[in-house]
C-alpha cells in the first residue's frame, strides 16, 4: 500500500527533523519540504518588500501542492510532507489520496511545553544555518552572507497558535501524536507506519 505521511505542527516542534529522519530510514521514500522549496524560490527571485515576499509564498504554496500531487500521480511508494498544515489542506489531501489510492498518516508534532518550542526557535532562528529569507522583508541571494540572523517570532501569538492546535487539526488517516521530538523512538514510529 502506498503511503502519504503528513507531518504537521507549529514552528519549532521538530517537523523538519522528523521528516528528514524518516526520509533517511524509509527506503523508496520521497520528501517534499515546503521550506526547502520556498528557500529555493526566494534564492531564484529574491524580494524587495513584504508584498513581493508574500506573492512568492503564494506561488510556492501552489507549486508545493502540484509537487505533492505529481509524486502521488507517478506512484511514489512513500511520500513525506511537512508543514504547519491547517484545516484548509484537509480537502486537498483527502481528494488526492483517494484519487491515487494512498493510505494517509497524520503525525501531529507537539512539545513538552511551549517554552521548549520557544527555546528551540531562539536557537534555530539565531543560527547562521537558518535561511535568512525567513526573517527578512528584503532578500537577494547575492547578499545572503551579509544578513545578520534576526528573531522574528512573537511569543504571545506563537503560544496562542500552539494552544489552539490549528496546525494540528487535519487528522487524516492514522493519527500519531508526538509529544516531544527528543523522546521519539524512531523504530517504533516506523512500525506504526506499516
Amino acid at each position: 500500500m502506498k503511503k502519504l505521511i503528513i507531518i504537521t505542527g507549529i514552528s519549532g516542534t521538530g517537523k523538519s527533523s522528523l521528516a528528514r529522519t524518516l526520509y533517511d530510514k524509509l527506503e523508496n521514500s520521497t520528501l517534499i519540504s515546503f521550506d526547502t522549496l520556498l528557500e529555493n524560490v526566494y534564492d531564484i527571485l529574491g524580494f524587495k518588500d513584504k508584498e513581493q515576499k508574500e506573492s512568492l509564498r503564494k506561488i510556492n504554496n501552489i507549486f508545493y501542492k502540484k509537487l505533492i500531487k505529481e509524486a502521488l500521480f507517478r506512484g511514489d511508494e512513500i511520500v513525506i510532507v511537512e508543514y504547519p498544515f491547517a484545516k484548509e489542506w484537509k480537502k486537498y489531501f483527502l481528494d488526492i489520496s483517494l484519487k491515487y489510492n494512498y493510505k494517509m498518516y497524520t503525525i501531529n508534532m507537539f512539545a513538552k511545553d511551549f517554552d521548549t518550542i520557544w527555546n528551540r526557535l531562539k536557537i534555530r532562528e539565531n543560527s547562521s544555518e537558518r535561511h535568512p529569507s525567513h526573517y527578512l522583508q528584503s532578500y537577494f541571494l547575492k547578499n545572503k552572507n551579509k544578513y545578520v540572523p534576526f528573531f522574528e517570532y512573537d511569543y504571545k501569538k506563537h503560544k496562542e497558535s500552539y494552544e489552539n492546535k490549528k496546525r494540528n487539526s487535519i487528522n487524516l488517516g492514522t493519527v500519531i501524536n508526538i509529544n516531544d521530538i527528543e523522546e521519539v523512538n524512531i523504530d517504533q514510529l516506523i512500525k506504526s507506519l506499516e
